[in-house]
């Protein structure tokens, strides 16, 4: 996926955070493209910035519309958790619904992450 939109979101805790939108197919012209209307696929990461450069950004949680439906991926979640990482939302969730939710909500995801991996 095309990376096509970031929203930084400040520090939270200590911690920097920002929001990513990508798209698929690519884009060829990023000013004329809507994802509601171009894309194939879409979806938003929440994701905390690695402390250094060389190290890997995490993602905490995603949405997208992979797999022929839109859905929530938990990232945070260890793999050992008794709970689905996987959460099957309703069709109606556009790109434009998935940031909104995201920017709504991004606290309280991002503390979970702390809850579960620090």
């Amino acid at each position: 996926m095309h990376r096509f939109e970031k929203i930084d979101l400040g520090t939270y805790r200590g911690d920097n955070y920002f929001l990513v939108g990508y798209v698929e197919p690519d884009p060829n012209d990023q000013n004329e493209y809507d994802p509601a209307e171009d894309a194939e696929n879409y979806g938003w990461s929440l994701v905390q910035k690695a402390e250094s450069p060389i190290d890997e950004n995490d993602e905490i949680v995603g949405m997208d519309t992979r797999h022929d439906q839109p859905h929530l991926d938990k990232e945070y979640l260890p793999s050992d958790a008794d709970e689905e990482k996987k959460v099957w939302l309703d069709d109606d969730y556009s790109f434009k619904r998935m940031r909104e939710y995201l920017l709504e909500h991004w606290r309280a995801y991002a503390d979970l992450h702390i809850y579960y991996n620090e």
